[in-house]
């Protein structure tokens, strides 16, 4: 059976997107110069919000907006998988109360 070091990121995220995804992405890049295959970032490591709803209003839509995005570019240039946690998705569809899904992964070696 094949080894893979795998990293479980440690962070305290604030109110604020940009300086949680710039936090997120040194202990990215710091996993993976450490040979990290894997990253496992906290639950809700974009935000922590001064109110529960702080978080709902990030909503993006599904496949695209500034967590998805910093998720997929941050696997493709470091080049692992990273475990996202929680980012809230918007949908049209009714019916859809929860989706998960592993979508952000990087091409093969």
């Amino acid at each position: 059976m094949a080894r893979a070091r795998i990293a479980a990121i440690q962070m305290v995220s604030g109110p604020e997107l940009g300086p949680n995804l710039a936090a997120a992405e040194r202990l990215v890049a710091a996993a993976a110069a450490a040979g990290a295959r894997l990253a496992a970032l906290p639950e809700n490591f974009y935000l922590i919000g001064r109110h529960e709803g702080d978080k709902v209003a990030l909503r993006e839509t599904d496949g695209a907006g500034p967590v998805q995005d910093f998720l997929s570019s941050t696997a493709r240039k470091h080049r692992l998988w990273i475990v996202g946690g929680t980012a809230p998705i918007s949908t049209d569809d009714e019916k859809c109360i929860l989706s998960y899904r592993a979508t952000r992964l990087p091409a093969s070696s």
